[in-house]
C-alpha cells in the first residue's frame, strides 16, 4: 500500500514538472522550408520531447518528419521545428476583443468575485453577454448609476455576496475596487489593512505604429492569429487599418523573425483578410495593454 501512494505521489511530481516545462517554451520566428512554413523553438533547460510532443498535439512520426537532423533526446538549447498548422490548432484564437478563461473545477470553497476590465468601445451589454449575466446585475453589484463605461474601469462580474472577500466600488467607477477581509467577532481586534488591487494606473497602454504584413502561407483555420516582436504570447492586440479604419483582434502565438524593420506585426490570412486591404503589407496602427 504504501509503495502504491508513492508512486502515485512521484507521478504526480512528475506530472507537474511537465506542465511547467511546457509552458517555458517560446518561439523564435518562422523558417519557410521546401513550401512549408515552421515556428522554431529553442529547447528550455530540462525540457523534454515529451512535454513538446503534449504541448502541440504531435506525434513522434510526425516530429521526426519535421526534424531529420535532430537526435532524440533533445538537447537544452536545440533548435526544432514545429509544423504551424499543429501549432494553430493547439492556440485558439479569440473571436471577440477578450475571451473568457474557462471556468475551474468546482470545489466547495468559496471562490473570489471575478473582476473584468472594460476593454475599448466596450458596452454594458457585451460584459453582460461575456460573463454570462444580466445589466441589471452588473448594476447591482457595482453601484452603477450609468450604462456607459471608459476603458480601464474595473467591473465585479460574479456574484460579491457568494466570494469569500467583500469587493467595495468607488462611486465614479473609474477607481480599481478593494478588498477587505472580516475577521471573526470573538474578540474585538484591529481591522486589517484593505489589500489594493491593480488599478487602471498599474494598466500600461501600447501604442505602435507600422507596417502589418500578411502571413503568405495556406491556412484553412480561419483564425485570428499574430506575430510580435516583444508582447509576450496570448496578448490579445487591436490592430487597425490606418488607410480605412477597419480593426481585428488578434492574439499573439510567437515572435516576429528578423528582417525588415518597419513591420511591427504578421497576421495570419483571416485576420488581415478583416482589415479590407488592397495589398499584403498595409500601414497599420497597434494596441495592447501591459500589466
Amino acid at each position: 500500500m504504501k509503495n502504491y501512494k508513492l508512486t502515485l505521489i512521484l507521478a504526480f511530481i512528475l506530472g507537474l514538472s511537465t506542465s511547467l516545462q511546457a509552458i517555458t517554451l517560446d518561439s523564435l520566428g518562422l523558417k519557410k522550408e521546401n513550401n512549408k512554413t515552421f515556428l522554431l523553438f529553442k529547447v528550455g533547460p530540462k525540457q523534454s520531447l515529451f512535454s513538446i510532443l503534449k504541448r502541440y498535439n504531435l506525434s513522434l512520426t510526425e516530429f521526426k518528419s519535421a526534424n531529420t537532423e535532430v537526435e532524440i533526446p533533445v538537447k537544452t538549447g536545440e533548435i526544432v521545428y514545429i509544423p504551424l498548422h499543429y501549432l494553430e490548432e493547439s492556440n485558439p484564437a479569440p473571436k471577440m476583443a477578450e475571451e473568457k478563461v474557462a471556468d475551474a473545477p468546482k470545489t466547495d470553497a468559496p471562490k473570489e468575485a471575478e473582476i473584468h476590465i472594460v476593454a475599448s468601445k466596450q458596452g454594458l451589454l457585451s460584459v453582460a453577454n461575456m460573463h454570462k449575466v444580466t445589466m441589471a446585475e452588473l448594476r447591482k453589484w457595482n453601484n452603477l448609476t450609468s450604462d456607459r463605461l471608459q476603458e480601464g474601469q474595473r467591473l465585479i462580474v460574479s456574484d460579491p455576496s457568494a466570494s469569500k472577500s467583500t469587493i467595495s466600488v468607488d462611486k465614479t467607477n473609474l477607481l480599481p475596487a478593494k478588498a477587505s477581509t472580516t475577521a471573526p467577532a470573538a474578540e474585538p481586534a484591529a481591522p486589517a489593512a484593505p489589500a489594493k488591487e491593480k488599478g487602471p494606473e498599474d494598466i500600461k497602454k501600447k501604442i505602435e505604429t507600422g507596417i502589418a504584413e500578411l502571413i503568405d502561407v495556406p491556412d484553412n483555420s480561419g483564425k485570428f492569429l499574430a506575430l510580435h516582436r516583444t508582447a509576450p504570447i496570448g496578448t490579445l492586440v487591436l490592430v487597425k487599418n490606418l488607410t480605412n479604419n477597419q480593426s481585428i483582434w488578434v492574439k499573439v502565438i510567437g515572435r516576429l523573425p528578423n528582417g525588415d524593420a518597419k513591420v511591427i506585426i504578421k497576421l495570419s490570412p483571416k485576420a488581415f483578410e478583416k482589415l479590407n486591404a488592397v495589398d499584403k503589407r498595409v500601414r497599420a496602427e497597434i494596441s495592447y495593454l501591459l500589466q
